[in-house]
Formats: structure tokens, C-alpha cells, sequence
């Protein structure tokens, strides 16, 4: 009988069983695949706060700026030697947090998948094992909460490639438009000797407009990868013996796709409530409410409030993508912008930016369009 069994070796199932361990409790973790963040499908593009939170381990180097770019090619600079962000080696960043978790006593079970999970029971392809609280940390397809009968989040197709590709180091791309990526944007960031990250998710075939964007910027794949990106949490994250945390709750921020920072965000609520609970002995439903509560109360209002911001971005048409970005290339809303802006926090820029320039209010009822239907 383990203590806490975790389903996922992900930097937020690690990061959990990590703090747990360290707390002298008997931790497991089942990692489906052969290598901890391998496969990785992320952009590779971190937040500061994800530091603060884990310590700088995985960094390639810091991210300053951003050109974006509308569909008539009009483009939109900010940024300045602030670093806002790090571009992250994801396959280290996730082992490292594993080696963490190792360190603090957890055992990390390689290639083993959960097949199905019950209060206290777990099976996997390889045995039979016991905790007396399971975490779901697995992802869009989680087990876990398939289990607790939950349903699944809203998933955005992502597809993305490495490609040679030369921009500045500390600068990133994006390029906005329905012609470019419906219902979301398309990126390009730097890694190391020319080389570059190129990707993009939507609601309809990432994979067909990622070809296009190639052929844009004349670039060939050498390697691809592809998966989903959750949008809008879960009704549910807890049920008796059993949490959800990170893809799994779709604990992701809509405007932009990441998952690490809110992951991490949420999994301090899940350690307070797993700690609370084992030091109680009671592992009912009741108990373990804490632990929505806490994030819901917390992280979660910027989720939802990047849950609306996306609702607003998904129903824009290019030619008002391009009057968009007419309206922020201003010196006073780019001011703004560099001294207020925080992609975990996009509501606090985001208020100040519609005060300084109310004529964008007009686009908070644009009716929705019908491109947003996937095929």
C-alpha cells in the first residue's frame, strides 16, 4: 500500500511527488513511456514563474522580445531587455524534475502504463498495486479521470516541426490570423544553431496549415511532432481517493497554450490537500474538495478569464486581426505592454490596454463564426 500513486512523470506529476516525498511518504510514479519527456510535443517556451517555482534547470536561453504578425503582414514589436521568459530543453526540464522527485525517495516505474484505476486499486501493464490516494497527472486522454467519470476538456490540434530557421536568439514569432491557425496562432522560436521551433495549434487540421506556414517561410521539417492542447478545465478534479491535476483538468491557459505554469499552480493546491488528507487518514470526496477549492479560488480565476479572452480571439476575422494590430502598434498601449505584461497573468494588461484604447471594446461582441467547426 503506497501512500500517493501518481499516473504521469510529466514536470507537474514529478513536481507533486517530489514535495510529497520530501514530506517522508511512499510515493509511486507510473510513467507510460521508455524516456521521462520523450516524446515532447511543447513549444519550449517558458514563463519566469515557472522558475520561481522549480528552480532553473533545462534553459537554452532567456526570451525578451516578440514580433507578431497579422495576416497582411503588418507587425507588432514588443518587448525590450527584460527577460520575460526562457526558452527550455523540455526533455531535460522534465527529467531533471523526475531526477528531483527520485532524489526525495519516489519510485518512478519506466514503461508502465495504468490501465485502470479504482479507489485504492491500480492496474498497469506490468502488476497490481494499492495507494491510498491516486493522482491523475496523464494528460488529455488521462485514465484517471476517465475513471472518475469526467469529462474531457475541449482539445486543440497542435502540430510542429524543427526546421533551420534563423531569428534572434532572445526574440520569439507569432503570427495571428484564421488563414494562418483558426482559433488560435502560430509560433517560431529560437533554439540553438539556427535552428527553430515551428508550430501552430486550431480547431481544424493543424497539420494542413502548418504545410502552408512552411512554405511561407520556405522551411523544411526536420523532425515533427503533433498532439492537443486542452482548452477550458474540467467540471470536476477530485472524486474519493483521487485527484486531476495539470492536461488532465485542463489546467492550461487559453490565450496561450501553456500548461506548466498553471500545472505547477494547481499541483501546490493538490499537495496541501494530499498532505491534509494523509495526515487525517480520510480520503473521502469531502476531504479532498479542498483542493478545487484552493485552486479555483486561486489560479483558476485567470484560467477562466483566459478561457473568455480566447472565446473573444476565436470569432476574429483577418481583416480585424489587422485593425487589431493597427490599434496596439502605439507607443503608449506598447509601453503598457513591456511594463505591465505577464502571458501567466494576461488580464492585468489586458484591462489597462482596453482603457487606453476603448475603441477595442467594439470586439467584445463580435458574433461567432462559423470557421470554428473542426474537420
Amino acid at each position: 500500500m503506497y501512500d500517493v500513486a501518481i499516473v504521469g512523470a510529466g514536470p507537474i506529476g514529478s513536481f507533486i511527488g517530489k514535495e510529497i516525498a520530501s514530506l517522508g511518504y511512499n510515493v509511486i510514479i507510473f510513467e507510460e513511456h521508455s524516456e521521462i519527456g520523450n516524446p515532447s510535443h511543447c513549444s519550449g517556451l517558458f514563463s519566469t514563474n515557472i522558475f520561481d517555482i522549480v528552480g532553473k534547470i533545462g534553459i537554452l536561453h532567456p526570451a525578451k522580445k516578440a514580433v507578431i504578425y497579422a495576416p497582411d503582414g503588418s507587425k507588432l514589436r514588443i518587448g525590450n531587455d527584460k527577460v520575460r521568459g526562457y526558452v527550455v530543453d523540455r526533455v531535460k526540464f522534465d527529467r531533471e524534475l523526475a531526477k528531483m522527485a527520485g532524489a526525495k525517495g519516489a519510485e518512478i516505474h519506466l514503461k508502465e502504463r495504468v490501465k485502470k484505476v479504482k479507489y485504492t486499486d491500480i492496474s498497469t501493464s506490468k502488476g497490481e498495486y494499492k495507494a491510498k490516494i491516486i493522482v491523475g497527472a496523464d494528460g488529455i486522454n488521462s485514465i484517471v479521470r476517465k475513471e472518475m467519470g469526467i469529462g474531457a476538456p475541449k482539445i486543440l490540434g497542435a502540430a510542429q516541426i524543427i526546421a533551420h530557421s534563423h531569428l534572434d536568439e532572445d526574440t520569439v514569432e507569432i503570427f495571428i490570423g484564421s488563414s494562418i491557425a483558426p482559433g488560435f496562432f502560430a509560433w517560431r522560436i529560437p533554439l540553438f544553431d539556427d535552428l527553430a521551433k515551428i508550430g501552430l495549434a486550431s480547431y481544424k487540421s493543424s497539420w494542413l496549415y502548418l504545410k502552408k506556414l512552411m512554405k511561407k517561410l520556405k522551411v523544411q521539417p526536420l523532425s515533427i511532432s503533433g498532439g492537443g492542447i486542452p482548452i477550458n478545465t474540467v467540471e470536476r478534479t477530485y472524486a474519493r481517493g483521487m485527484l486531476i491535476v495539470g492536461d488532465a483538468a485542463g489546467q492550461v491557459k487559453a490565450t496561450s497554450g501553456g500548461g506548466v505554469y498553471p500545472g505547477l499552480m494547481c499541483a501546490k493546491c493538490a499537495i496541501k490537500a494530499i498532505k491534509d488528507a494523509l495526515e487525517r487518514g480520510d480520503y473521502s470526496e469531502n476531504a479532498l474538495k479542498n483542493y478545487e477549492t484552493c485552486w479555483r479560488n486561486g489560479i483558476g480565476k485567470e484560467l477562466k478569464y483566459a478561457s473568455y479572452l480566447h472565446r473573444l480571439y476565436t470569432k476574429f476575422r483577418d481583416d480585424e486581426f489587422n485593425k487589431i494590430i493597427k490599434i496596439l502598434n502605439d507607443e503608449k498601449v506598447i509601453k503598457i505592454i513591456n511594463e505591465e505584461g505577464d502571458i501567466d497573468y494576461p488580464s492585468k494588461v489586458a484591462i489597462k490596454i482596453f482603457r487606453k484604447k476603448p475603441s477595442l471594446m467594439k470586439y467584445l461582441s463580435i458574433p461567432a463564426r462559423p470557421y470554428r467547426k473542426r474537420i
